[in-house]
């Protein structure tokens, strides 16, 4: 009565603004009154009819019917989201573990996005950015995909084109030093064409860009500088411009600063214009960008450069024979071995969210057999089906809000956390951050989520039998269509989840295998650091090698140090210089069809400072000098291939055949073979000249110590010793050049593994949730059963059995997935098979066992049901 009374009273001075509180409460009572009715004893009809008796007769009711009906749309839906949200409130057990599960699917989902969206998506600082090309040649025939581009080759291409705007050349990673100053700092430039930064679309925003006529050397240089060089180095001043400031000891003029966050595609502090003569149409080491004309499609520009190609063939048939030119789009060819991976694992963390959602329908289902008479006494009521599905849907959308809001807020965490386990710098258009894009892309997986695991459960929900929901001693049963779609969610849940599973075995494998894949040297005690000799100081050949052999005897001279050598290129550092290689007694072939081969330039002891093993011969020595025989040095898998059962000593090669017949070099040694650009790849041969005969400015050491990284501070004092103005690149420990170099599939074993758990503790959550759900719905059947005389033996046995028969069959599914699906990380892996059977055996058997558990804490539950109590509540 006093319910009654206060709904009058609101009525007469609230109702103007709580009319659809007020028919929300009105109808809450009424639903209480006629469940109360029929736990008296009223049949269905008599307790609508006694309640609608109770709050004001027939006509009331009637009266507040329509003015429900008469209220919008926009306010019905507003009053489902309130009574949804109030449902969830009160049982927060099930909203909090509802709500953490999405949030884990769709964070997971929003982080890997937001990679998608920075590396794929995101549209790079240049304008029309979609109409740059990259150009590369390339030689079928010999398999060899990509080389890099010749400068005449270039020349031919921006003279003979027809279909671009523009094609520059360019090489980045060039060392410079900036000298004048009381500390000199190392800084990356680019040599570029004139018109390379036209062609990209960008002004400088003080001064000019470089013109045809100052792709010369001769008269001196200019120089334009980025935006943060010049804010660092000279505070900004517009008086830069016009100033001659000192890069390896040779005078620039400033003419231009670039605006701020411009990036070429080489990143770099300062720009140059290239060299006039850059080597011959057999050095392949310019990249080359370009502009497609207005109309003209990328597949027209192939076939035009394509046509370039055989003309320049056709008339260096010696330098060119076989070379053709690929184009590659920019954001293609930056994304590089990005795309696949991210791909990749945009489907796995898309699996996980499919298997959170999976994993709330199936607590929606088993939450709408506990609401089943509620939904009866609504269908009583007058609620249509579709008036009931829609309040349920409502509820599932209000729970797809709130777990996309806190995936939001733990995918801010996880792409720290994810950027944080990135050892490298990486590139300077890779913007991983949550934009509007990916904001975006988080609420339209919210509400797709919301939609997918929300749906079916209202469906079945809807479905509402009214004598069996509301009958005296009803068990408010789900029905058999409700336990079909229970099972058919879990079995999806297994199998989706063995799919992770597998995966993720397969890249912890393969990194594991990568880790323990033997780089041909040694990495302990190694300290490893470059050097860049300015050509203006050191202007002669002789000074340079003069140069790296006195730091040399000083090193080894420090106590600790047991060996200390230099190369033009250390493994897995990044670079490699490669060369064609003719061998005695063999035909002479054409550079364009000529075997290519690592080419490094050592110094004595750089065998043994590296650890790598001289098999046979000897190393080189200080005999070896500019007048003296030519000598080299080569690998094992160079000396198996021509030299398979006799030794190579005293046999001759040499390298982009000249005429002249001194270019010959005699093989005074063979080593061990070594990985020199990644641990992931094959060997390549490679040949090894002494410094001495072959002299270069820029060169790496290797320092061999007990202690290598007590040594950093006293070898810096010896550099400086020599050479005050020369700054360090680099000083790392060999272990964490390792390290570095495998931190892709690294990262990615470890995303693959974190997803994975996930997904197999949501799994496991689910089929231990069914079972439970099971065992409350048949505890009058299992009460019977052991009032019959069944043993607790043989009621665990019964739900064991069930679940694992759902189990097993999830199994056999996500096998035959896993199959199919592995073979897209065909590409991820090294030296593990996509169907290997000991990963695939030994994951289908551990998910079998975790599944076992989740069955038996039911199942043992179940075994201690009490008969009398499960008979007297039914």
């Amino acid at each position: 009565m006093l319910n009654k009374l206060r709904l009058r009273l609101r009525s007469l001075f609230f109702k103007p603004k709580m009319e659809d509180e007020l028919q929300a409460e009105l109808q809450f009572h009424l639903e209480r009154e006629i469940e109360e009715n029929i736990v008296r004893g009223m049949t269905p009809e008599d307790a609508r009819s006694a309640a609608i008796r109770s709050f004001g007769g027939v006509e009331r009711v009637k009266e507040e019917s329509r003015d429900v009906r008469g209220v919008r749309l926009l306010e019905e839906i507003w009053q489902d989201l309130r009574y949804g949200a109030r449902m969830l409130v009160k049982q927060p057990g099930f909203t909090s573990i509802a709500v953490i599960t999405l949030a884990l699917g769709i964070g997971a989902t929003s982080v890997i996005f937001s990679f998608v969206n920075g590396i794929l998506l995101r549209p790079l600082p240049y304008r029309d950015s979609d109409r740059l090309v990259l150009l590369d040649e390339n030689a079928p025939k010999r398999g060899i995909a990509s080389m890099g581009v010749s400068y005449p080759d270039f020349l031919d291409w921006r003279d003979q084109n027809r279909v671009f705007t523009g094609v520059a050349a360019y090489e980045g990673g060039v060392d410079y030093t900036l000298n004048g100053s009381s500390e000199p700092e190392e800084l990356s430039c680019s040599w570029v064409s004139y018109n390379a930064f036209e062609i990209l679309g960008v002004a400088p925003i003080l001064g000019r860009t470089f013109t045809a006529e100052e792709e010369r050397w001769n008269n001196g240089t200019v120089v334009i500088l980025s935006y943060g060089l010049w804010a660092r180095r000279f505070d900004a001043k517009p008086d830069v411009i016009g100033r001659t400031i000192a890069f390896n000891k040779r005078s620039h003029t400033v003419i231009g600063v670039m605006p701020p966050g411009f990036k070429f595609p080489a990143v770099a502090d300062l720009w140059v214009p290239m060299p006039p003569v850059v080597g011959e149409r057999t050095d392949h080491g310019w990249s080359v960008i370009a502009r497609l004309k207005p109309g003209v499609s990328f597949e027209q520009a192939q076939s035009d450069m394509t046509a370039v190609a055989r003309h320049i063939e056709e008339q260096n048939p010696v330098t060119n024979e076989g070379l053709g030119v690929k184009l590659i789009p920019l954001r293609e060819g930056l994304a590089g071995d990005y795309r696949k991976a991210l791909l990749i694992l945009m489907g796995v963390v898309g699996l996980v969210l499919l298997i959170a959602c999976v994993n709330v329908a199936n607590l929606l289902l088993a939450r709408a057999s506990a609401r089943a008479k509620e939904i009866a006494i609504r269908t009583a009521l007058g609620a249509g089906r579709w008036r009931v599905f829609r309040q349920l849907l409502t509820e599932s959308v209000v729970l797809g809000v709130m777990g996309g809001a806190l995936g939001l807020m733990l995918a801010f965490w996880g792409l720290d956390l994810l950027l944080a386990a990135i050892p490298i710098d990486l590139p300077f258009w890779m913007k991983f951050d949550l934009d509007g894009r990916v904001l975006g892309f988080t609420a339209g997986v919210t509400l797709l989520t919301a939609l997918i695991f929300g749906a079916a459960p209202a469906l079945q929900a809807s479905k509402v039998d009214l004598n069996e929901a509301l009958k005296e001693g009803g068990r408010g049963g789900a029905g058999a269509a409700r336990h079909r779609t229970l099972r058919s969610l879990v079995v999806a849940e297994v199998a989706l989840s063995l799919v992770l599973l597998i995966g993720a075995g397969l890249m912890m494998r393969s990194f594991m295998r990568l880790q323990h894949t033997s780089s041909g040297l040694n990495p302990e005690n190694l300290l490893t650091l470059s050097l860049n000799a300015p050509v203006v100081k050191y202007d002669a050949m002789e000074k340079f090698y003069a140069f790296y052999k006195e730091l040399l005897e000083r090193i080894r001279a420090m106590p600790g140090v047991d060996a200390a050598g230099a190369a033009s290129n250390l493994p897995l550092r990044g670079g490699s210089w490669e060369d064609s290689l003719t061998v005695e007694g063999y035909p002479a072939l054409s550079v364009g069809q000529a075997p290519t081969i690592n080419f490094n330039v050592i110094t004595p002891n750089y065998f043994r400072a590296m650890g790598i093993p001289l098999l046979i011969g000897r190393d080189f020595n200080d005999a070896d000098t500019g007048d003296s025989m030519k000598v080299t040095i080569i690998d094992e898998r160079l000396a198996r291939e021509y030299w398979p059962n006799e030794s190579p000593i005293g046999k001759r090669v040499r390298f982009s055949p000249p005429d002249d017949k001194e270019s010959w070099c005699t093989i005074v040694g063979v080593v061990g073979a070594v990985k020199n650009e990644s641990l992931n790849l094959t060997h390549r041969k490679t040949v090894y000249r002494p410094n001495a005969q072959y002299p270069l400015d820029d060169m790496s050491l290797a320092i061999r110590a007990r202690n290598p990284e007590s040594l950093a501070p006293a070898i810096q004092r010896q550099v400086k010793a020599m050479d005050p103005d020369l700054p360090i690149i680099n000083m790392l420990t060999m272990t964490e050049v390792v390290s570095r170099s495998v931190w892709q599939p690294r990262l990615y074993a470890i995303l693959f593994s974190v997803f994975a758990a996930v997904a197999l503790a949501l799994a496991s959550v689910g089929l231990y949730g069914v079972m439970a759900y099971s065992v409350s719905e048949r505890s009058r059947e299992i009460g019977i059963r052991v009032a019959l005389g069944a043993q607790r033996r043989d009621v665990l046995k019964l739900v064991v059995m069930q679940g694992m028969t759902l189990t097993l069959i999830g199994i056999g599914i996500g096998l035959a997935a896993a199959l199919a699906l592995t073979q897209l990380m065909r590409s991820l892996l090294f030296e593990v098979s996509v169907t290997d059977p000991l990963t695939f055996a030994g994951l289908a058997a551990m998910l079998s066992v975790v599944a076992l558990l989740a069955c038996w804490i039911p199942a043992r539950r179940a075994t201690r049901v009490d008969p009398m109590i499960a008979l007297r509540c039914e």
